[in-house]
């Protein structure tokens, strides 16, 4: 199954261009050509021996790496001077792999577990846009439960040469991971033309999770989940290469639920981020930090 418990913190570092997009305009209608990464299943690799008088005498190594990509083509209009509308179709792909090795060096053992998956599946996305007053604008979005299937395959293999026995199972299956419905609210107001305060509510239908893993229908306990989160941004004006420019200052706050009944758990997070925008080009940083309870293990 891979790594239950660590000591320490094990770390990984990754680089990726996660987005990337084009737009245009055409008689009222804005059409859009999007990609992204929206998922990304690498973990820390992990190795750990077990040694006695300084000489090992078992080891195991764990290793997985994965992505998700999304590639959605989008279409919206505006309806009359204060609507928006958008419809967005999504077909997402990617793959995973993982593998287990453990070895008995003091019987010649090898136990190798490799699983290779190939992710497919379509959804639908979209939302309203409405400018309630020249200062507020509300947002409702939605998007549809869908099936990621999965291409499975599953290699086995036990390796004692010192007892001549070397055995390899083989296995393959088409899986499936639904996905639950989401839906959710957004707000921004205009203090005045340089201060706003946004916020956002999502609601996940996680009672509609359902796998199928090797033919088996793998249950999980999972209840409905709400993440929220409210922010401030303030827009400092200062002048930059003698060229009149602003400086974003953002504060926020989140609280996001797991889907999972016991135990209870959720994330609170606190959100910063600033940088430098002049009138065509813009430049931003942000971090975030946050600890799970619930759980008993406050993850950070």
């Amino acid at each position: 199954t891979g790594v239950l418990a660590t000591e320490k913190n094990p770390a990984i570092g990754l680089f990726a261009l996660d987005f990337g997009g084009l737009s245009f305009r055409l008689k009222g209608w804005t059409f859009a050509l999007t990609a992204v990464l929206s998922e990304i299943y690498d973990r820390p690799q992990t190795y750990a021996q077990s040694t006695f008088q300084g000489t090992p005498y078992s080891a195991i190594l764990f290793d997985q790496s994965g992505f998700l990509r999304t590639i959605n083509v989008a279409v919206a209009r505006s309806i009359g001077r204060r609507f928006q509308v958008g419809l967005g179709f999504n077909f997402a792909h990617g793959e995973l792999r993982r593998k287990v090795e453990d070895k008995d060096f003091e019987n010649g053992i090898t136990i190798s577990h490799q699983i290779n998956q190939s992710y497919s599946g379509f959804y639908l996305n979209g939302g309203l846009l409405a400018r309630v007053t020249d200062r507020l604008d509300l947002a409702l979005v939605f998007r549809t439960s869908y099936d990621r299937k999965s291409k499975s395959r599953s290699e086995l293999s036990y390796q004692a040469p010192i007892a001549g026995t070397d055995i390899h199972i083989e296995a393959a299956s088409d899986d499936l991971y639904h996905q639950p419905f989401a839906a959710g609210l957004g707000v921004r107001y205009e203090l005045s033309p340089r201060f706003r305060i946004l916020g956002d509510l999502t609601y996940f239908r996680w009672t509609g999770y359902r796998v199928e893993y090797f033919g088996e229908n793998e249950k999980r306990d999972f209840g409905p989940a709400f993440k929220a989160a409210v922010g401030g941004e303030y827009n400092a004006p200062v002048r930059l290469f003698k060229k009149e420019a602003a400086i974003p200052l953002r504060l926020g706050i989140v609280y996001d639920q797991q889907p999972m009944r016991n135990p209870g758990s959720a994330y609170a997070s606190f959100s910063v981020g600033t940088g430098v925008h002049w009138r065509t080009v813009g430049f931003d940083i942000g971090g975030q930090i946050g600890r799970e309870s619930g759980s008993g293990d406050s993850l950070k």
